[in-house]
């Protein structure tokens, strides 16, 4: 008995480090010093979906000192954005310092009538630029209307001047 009740100890300790590990993934931080990202920026990134006959998505965002984000992606508006410092786990997996969570308004492309409600736009700043990847809203199977969309290989620059 004695050595049944340590096993479910070992195994309770086990799934409590498992969901302390998901709830720090979870959640991020405000950025409180937004001046090294705040500004205009504009980019490219590469669509990474075979169902998309447009091959890359345009960004032209802004980033306010107080953290909201606003802009347009793709053909899209992006409504009640904000970006975030990714948590301590996140940064240190490689999953970039930053992350803007924003609703959208509109087709990210127009013109395939490819429209999305939300992204995840995960990134880091390098060398004066910003590098990172998005993903959409949707579902990891179905049809294109349902699936969601990533861009890789993003990369903006700040506008000066502005």
């Amino acid at each position: 008995m004695k050595v049944c009740e340590k096993r479910i100890r070992f195994v309770t300790s086990l799934l409590v480090l498992y969901c302390m590990s998901l709830l720090s993934c979870a959640t991020a931080d405000p950025v409180l010093d937004t001046s090294a990202i705040q500004g205009h920026w504009v980019g490219r990134g590469d669509i990474i979906v075979t169902w998309c006959n447009q091959d890359q998505l345009s960004f032209d965002i802004f980033i306010s000192d107080d953290g909201l984000v606003r802009g347009r992606i793709g053909d899209a508006t992006i409504i009640d954005g904000h970006v975030y410092r990714r948590s301590s786990f996140m940064r240190n997996t490689g999953n970039g310092n930053y992350i803007v969570r924003a609703n959208l308004q509109g087709f990210l492309v127009k013109e395939e009538r490819i429209a999305r409600d939300s992204i995840a736009f995960m990134f880091d700043l390098v060398n004066g630029s910003i590098e990172g990847e998005m993903n959409t809203s949707g579902s990891k199977c179905g049809t294109r209307d349902r699936m969601y969309m990533k861009v890789a290989n993003i990369i903006l620059n700040r506008v000066e001047g502005e």
